[in-house]
């Protein structure tokens, strides 16, 4: 069993570099901030390298601030461990202090992973990587502090759209309900990630709400985030994210895609994809080169932006009606 796999390593290895991928939301950080202050009870040392900044919402969780940047001057270690990550390219510049010979492990949920470590878990019935970390915590009988069950529940709010998707399973709720026993404050946690947008932010709403298309069916729609809507503004908060909450609302909608131009990348195009029911996310996703759930997945093109965003719509008007 991998989990097993897992726990032996972390018991042979003494110490852990711990990375995520580019741009993570609370349920990679998380991730990463429960497994070290794991790796700390168990008389382990670890520290956690990754290549994009804490998210602003995220920076209240205990412990945000010792997340370090790729450096040249990175400690020695010997294993390294790869949380919510579907391929090891999603780490970025992390991947230039791995060493061949060191363990490395990969501890993730989405159906799409490529198995890149020399150990893997990979678990898609799980809700999210903050739940598998939980069920690490109790196959090594460490327990959970306040900071640990901080972590760990707002990476399932997350990833569970705040428990309103279809991966917020019993088991789910179940620790949900036991990590809230440990002193923590579900108000206050939805506060901090979903209640503290700047207000310059969500004014460019309109203007992403303004993009909003459908094809005939009623059963896709999408919206655009380009340098030119946004006027080379960079909010600090993933529109995407909330673009999407809108578009996944609309009556009747299957499959929900924004097309978003990456800042700092010219000619980049990130996609994201959510969907109701049965269509298969991953699989669209899949035909780009992206991956991820069965109803949320992304892909990262390069090329024109209205030729990338036309072909995919074609793809997806294609795949729709396997599912009419």
């Amino acid at each position: 069993m991998s989990l097993n796999k897992v726990a032996e390593a972390i018991r042979r290895n003494k110490v852990f570099l711990i990375t995520t991928h580019i741009n993570p939301e609370a349920d990679g950080l998380g991730a990463e901030l429960a497994f070290l202050s794991m790796l700390r009870k168990l008389g382990k040392e670890g520290f956690i390298v990754n290549e994009s900044k804490v998210p602003p919402e995220c920076v209240f969780l205990p412990g945000s601030n010792t997340v370090q940047a790729v450096s040249k001057k990175i400690r020695d270690f010997d294993c390294a461990v790869f949380l919510d990550c579907a391929e090891i390219s999603r780490v970025g510049k992390v991947q230039q202090v791995m060493k061949a010979k060191c363990q490395s492990l990969n501890i993730d949920h989405h159906i799409s992973n490529t198995k890149f470590a020399k150990v893997n878990w990979v678990d898609v019935k799980a809700c999210c990587t903050c739940e598998m970390v939980y069920e690490l915590c109790r196959k090594l009988k460490v327990a959970l502090d306040s900071d640990m069950a901080l972590s760990l529940y707002a990476g399932i709010v997350v990833d569970t759209g705040n428990f309103r998707y279809s991966n917020a399973s019993a088991s789910c709720h179940r620790i949900a309900a036991k990590l809230l026993a440990v002193n923590i404050n579900p108000a206050t946690v939805y506060n901090k990630l979903f209640e503290n947008n700047p207000f310059e932010d969500i004014k460019l709403l309109g203007s992403i709400v303004s993009s909003i298309e459908k094809d005939p069916s009623g059963k896709i729609v999408w919206a655009t985030i380009s340098r030119k809507i946004l006027n080379h503004i960079y909010p600090e908060i993933d529109l995407a994210e909330v673009a999407l909450s809108l578009l996944r609302s609309i009556k009747g909608i299957e499959l929900a895609m924004v097309f978003k131009e990456v800042r700092g990348k010219k000619d980049q195009i990130r996609i994201n994809f959510r969907s109701q029911n049965n269509f298969d996310c991953n699989y669209l996703a899949s035909r780009f080169g992206g991956g991820g759930h069965r109803n949320a997945s992304g892909a990262t093109l390069e090329g024109d932006f209205e030729a990338v965003k036309g072909s995919i719509i074609k793809r997806a008007k294609e795949l729709m009606r396997r599912y009419a």
